[in-house]
């Protein structure tokens, strides 16, 4: 009687095993699909991810060749340029801060003059190779000689140069505005440069420079008007009477 019994439950549990194994078999022959469609929408998902980034990539590039077509295009039809400007200054080695602002004139090809207003008494400008910084209130006037070497102390100037970016440095992007430039050559302790963009008249609004020595110099530009037929006398400079005059050119 048990041995009927038992045969009786093995051929029960026989059955029952035979009917969880089809359901089994179903079940993975309903997930089987399932599985190929959702494997193939990860590959083309992936697909487009890679090909996704690879089209930023090239538009990446491409739009550091045309914000850079642009700046130097709309610099090369200024002929003259007057503003108004905040200059931040961190000075490194004295963990010092300074802010100053004031207005600067340029005109082509090489006359800058900028004059900063109180409290700093002092008024720079540049014809050329020559370079003039006078302060009114010590009746003083300082010649020196200008060039490139001289842009990392007076990185207003770098103004009147940038008609030449993509041929003096390598460029990327940032952000969507802004520019970071490495001098391709030496230029003075100029490490790097930061450049805000424009859509305006002029197409640079903000110039941060950082040197070897890790001073910062930051010069915002606002107010700005071009081609204006500055007059040359802007760009000379005769020392008033009384005021000594130290010539460093000679």
């Amino acid at each position: 009687m048990e041995e009927k019994t038992m045969k009786k439950q093995s051929a029960v549990g026989s059955q029952k095993n035979k009917a969880e194994g089809k359901k089994i078999r179903r079940w993975e022959d309903k997930k089987s699909p399932l599985l190929n469609f959702l494997t193939s929408q990860l590959l083309i998902l992936c697909l487009l991810v890679t090909c996704h980034l690879s089209l930023v990539t090239i538009v990446h590039a491409a739009t550091v060749d045309e914000i850079v077509n642009d700046i130097q295009k709309k610099l090369a039809e200024i002929h003259d340029m007057k503003g108004t400007f905040s200059q931040t200054s961190y000075l490194k080695d004295l963990e010092k801060t300074e802010t100053y602002a004031g207005t600067f004139y340029i005109k082509k090809p090489s006359g800058i003059m900028w004059e900063y207003i109180p409290p700093r008494d002092e008024k720079i400008i540049i014809n050329g190779t020559e370079t003039w910084a006078y302060k009114k209130s010590q009746k003083q006037a300082i010649k020196t000689r200008f060039s490139k070497e001289a842009y990392s102390q007076v990185p207003i100037a770098l103004l009147n140069g940038l008609e030449n970016l993509g041929a003096d440095f390598d460029i990327t992007i940032m952000e969507q505005d802004t520019l970071h430039l490495k001098p391709k050559h030496q230029m003075g302790f100029i490490q790097e440069i930061i450049l805000k963009t424009s859509s305006r008249n002029f197409p640079v609004k903000m110039l941060k420079v950082l040197d070897v020595y890790g001073n910062k110099i930051t010069i915002e530009l606002t107010d700005i008007k071009t081609n204006n037929g500055l007059d040359d006398s802007l760009f000379t400079f005769t020392a008033p009477p009384g005021v000594e005059v130290f010539d460093m050119t000679q």
